[in-house]
């Protein structure tokens, strides 16, 4: 079950997952799904290229060892969606204790080719790295499925960070605690300075 708290509603509701896809018109993924088949065979090669090549870093390959088995099964901690106000729009917030440096989530979505003037207008946009791939032609766009971590706010001051990890023969994009956070407060990480520079027209709404 979710719990959403929607707009110009008082009282939070306890959705099931197929509830919260109807109610948001979204289908949730636990994990990343890929729009063909050739982009799977291209991200699977262009891994095991880099991988092959030692383009990815310990860090990305230790993270990738230590949350696979998370990654594998779609792990989400206790959390909460939560209407904020119109400019803003939904946040996500921790409904209990979260200790610094568990895992919070995948950026889940589907793994597509990049449209770059129909991308700057979609915010749901993440970029999927590989290694050291000079052009990198592929993003997770979230806006039309995905998880939880698509409602997770910018923030200042974060209190999680998004990671580049390798498992199960390919990249994710994964969010880890930066510091230990309190049951109530919202989630947050920095969109990163090239998000707002290709969304200069957009206000920027941040957390404190």
């Amino acid at each position: 079950m979710v719990k959403v708290l929607f707009k110009g509603e008082k009282q939070i509701q306890s959705l099931s997952l197929q509830e919260l896809e109807e109610k948001m018109e979204l289908s949730y993924l636990k994990g990343i799904d890929f729009q063909s088949d050739l982009i799977i065979q291209k991200v699977l090669k262009q891994s095991k290229k880099a991988m092959k090549k030692k383009q990815l870093n310990l860090r990305e390959k230790w993270l990738g060892v230590r949350f696979q088995k998370e990654i594998s099964e779609g792990c989400e901690p206790s959390y909460s969606i939560r209407w904020i106000d119109d400019a803003i729009g939904y946040g996500v917030f921790a409904e209990a204790d979260i200790a610094s440096g568990s895992y919070i989530g995948e950026y889940t979505g589907l793994i597509r080719k990049r449209r770059r003037r129909v991308d700057r207008k979609n915010d749901y946009c993440f970029e999927y790295t590989i290694g050291d791939w000079i052009y990198n032609p592929f993003i997770i766009d979230a806006r039309d499925q995905g998880n939880f971590t698509r409602f997770i706010n910018h923030s200042e001051d974060p209190n999680i960070e998004t990671l580049s990890v390798y498992a199960n023969q390919v990249m994710h994009i994964i969010f880890v605690a930066m510091k230990p956070i309190k049951a109530k407060a919202q989630l947050g990480y920095h969109y990163g300075d090239t998000f707002w520079k290709k969304r200069r027209h957009q206000k920027q709404t941040t957390l404190s």
